[in-house]
């Protein structure tokens, strides 16, 4: 690991604080939980043991959440110690401190489902596409790899360059080209539209959905019609790939 890696992610948990509180009526349950249901639920496992690991689980959101939801088994790692010890002070179980790459290398065709939430972007191309390679090799035939990245598409909430350790920014095509070079197939990229789970919420459901059908407008008129991945504007996009 070079040393501004190094530097930049031993510290990454004081510079960059995001507070995990799981408590039923916390900003988690209100805002992560309804998105995790929503979009990555139906994506998981059939099967509650099948073998998840969460790679840069951070503090252990959704390994938690994943817990929560039947798969006890599911494991984490991240390289931040700190972050850690949080998430097994709130409950989170099975997540580790390491190198997710070497985990990665020792584990090859042994997971079901692999998850990399808001970490590709940390990595230059190169690395990132070593990274990609790892993931596939490590997941047994007709395993899956989700990943949520920020959208550099978007113009209005540019989460991109909102952080230094930010490497390699994404864009919808570009995200579903990077993952088909590496080997995935059947690559599927959405956005995180706001989900409805109470009445604030369904108003800004419909608000961005104005704004939505706003925009594209501006690009048929600017550049002719396009494609469904250039048509999301989100500000957070997910993929779900799999190996053949």
């Amino acid at each position: 690991m070079s040393e501004f890696r190094e530097k930049a992610f031993e510290r990454y948990a004081e510079l960059r604080p995001r507070t995990f509180d799981p408590s039923p009526c916390g900003p988690f349950a209100k805002a992560i939980e309804p998105v995790f249901r929503k979009f990555y639920t139906p994506y998981l496992p059939a099967k509650k043991d099948a073998r998840i690991l969460d790679l840069g689980s951070g503090n252990g959101e959704l390994l938690y959440l994943m817990q929560r939801a039947g798969y006890a088994t599911a494991a984490g790692v991240d390289l931040d110690p700190k972050q850690v010890e949080e998430g097994r002070k709130r409950g989170v179980k099975n997540l580790s401190c390491g190198d997710a790459r070497k985990v990665l290398r020792d584990s090859l065709g042994e997971f079901d489902f692999i998850s990399a939430m808001s970490i590709l972007e940390h990595f230059p191309k190169e690395q990132l596409f070593e990274l990609l390679k790892l993931i596939l090799a490590a997941l047994r035939p007709g395993g899956r790899f989700l990943c949520q990245v920020p959208n550099a598409a978007t113009f209005y909430l540019p989460l991109f360059f909102m952080d230094f350790t930010h490497e390699t920014p994404f864009a919808p095509t570009s995200l579903k080209q990077a993952l088909e070079m590496a080997g995935f197939v059947d690559v599927r990229v959405s956005g995180i539209r706001p989900v409805v789970h109470g009445f604030k919420s369904g108003i800004r459901f419909a608000l961005w959905k104005l704004i939505e059908a706003w925009l594209r407008s501006i690009q048929i008129i600017e550049g002719g019609p396009t494609s469904d991945l250039c048509r999301i504007f989100t500000a957070t996009i997910f993929a779900v790939a799999d190996k053949a």
